[in-house]
């Protein structure tokens, strides 16, 4: 048996050389080689190294242009414009109208929930609160998973695996039945404390601040959204944990320091890096997921706002208008972030 499959091997083998070998082949190589060739023989290597860069470069460049900055700069266009879609007249028609876009969103833009402005106005406060909550959770769980104990493993899996459920690939093959199984699940950890007792009462109780009372009691009905948008964080600090030097903690304990006071004074400076980054993925994950992008869609509807007030406004232009806004209002918060947090950053320089 073995003998006749090395048999056939062989026949292909020799097939396999015999057409590489043919005219036509030998062809086809030599086109394929001939700018690599020509290169070769007529410029330096340095060039030739630049010249191959910018090459494998040239699809990347062609995905910007076309799926980035086309787009970028009509969005800019429609939300200084009235346009309208015309197939018979050429299709999309664009006059330009100034601010009134932006004008329209801010004062009498509205869905059945309220404004535009109040939906904007509570995402900044519900991305403001959450920043340090995930952030707080992910360096705690993070801790605790760096510790040695039986089932270490799962439990990492246990807390990433909400990343993986909350993939758009996981949304879309579960389609509306997913999303009603995230809005029960979310319901019932809202309600879990007030089923269990009154949290905000226990901590007034406890003579805790009536303003850190609030943003506890606001952290803990939204415990669902915490969990789920933590994964990745956690996996931050997790690997920001791993590179702490050992000969550091070796040291503190020579010392006689305790576990509370080596947080502080070395795990703590030590990740402040990590925290950075883990910050700034907080931010702009806590924009791409906010309620406010779909609200902000529902204007997207060509009829809805194609014969708006005086005939100035159309739904393709207030989208763009009030994405713009959201997008300035996301790079204002990023860049505060960073200001802030960039002043806590230590760097360790052996």
């Amino acid at each position: 048996m073995t003998k006749f499959f090395g048999n056939i091997l062989s026949k292909i083998r020799k097939l396999y050389y015999k057409i590489m070998d043919s005219k036509v082949m030998r062809a086809i190589k030599d086109g394929l080689t001939f700018i690599p060739k020509f290169l070769a023989d007529h410029i330096p290597y340095r060039k030739r190294k630049v010249i191959w860069g910018f090459v494998f470069l040239i699809p990347l460049l062609i995905g910007f242009v076309y799926f980035f900055l086309i787009p970028f700069g009509y969005s800019i266009i429609y939300s200084l414009s009235f346009v309208e879609n015309k197939p018979t007249e050429g299709g999309i028609i664009s006059t330009y109208i100034g601010l009134s876009n932006y004008i329209y969103a801010f004062t009498e833009a509205a869905d059945i929930n309220g404004s535009f402005t109040e939906h904007l106005v509570t995402a900044i406060i519900d991305i403001a609160t959450d920043i340090p909550v995930i952030l707080i959770f992910s360096l705690i769980i993070a801790v605790v998973l760096n510790t040695k104990f039986k089932g270490r493993a799962l439990a990492r899996a246990i807390f990433f695996m909400p990343v993986i459920f909350n993939s758009q690939a996981i949304d879309i093959a579960l389609g509306s039945e997913g999303e009603a199984l995230d809005l029960v699940i979310q319901n019932s950890t809202a309600d879990l404390f007030e089923s269990m007792f009154n949290f905000e009462t226990f901590l007034l109780n406890a003579n805790i601040p009536v303003g850190l009372v609030g943003f506890l009691g606001n952290a803990s009905a939204k415990i669902y959204e915490i969990v789920t948008y933590s994964g990745v964080q956690i996996l931050i600090f997790l690997a920001a944990l791993q590179s702490v030097p050992k000969h550091l903690y070796e040291a503190a304990e020579i010392e006689g320091a305790t576990k509370y006071e080596m947080f502080w004074k070395i795990t703590f400076p030590m990740v402040s890096p990590m925290m950075l980054t883990a910050a700034v993925y907080t931010v702009v994950d806590s924009f791409l997921t906010s309620p406010l992008i779909s609200i902000i869609n529902t204007f997207y509807t060509p009829d809805k706002f194609s014969s708006a007030r005086f005939g100035e406004l159309s739904g393709y232009g207030i989208n763009a208008a009030m994405s713009w806004i959201f997008a300035l209002v996301s790079l204002a918060i990023l860049g505060l972030t960073l200001l802030i947090l960039s002043r806590m950053v230590f760097y360790y320089d052996e």
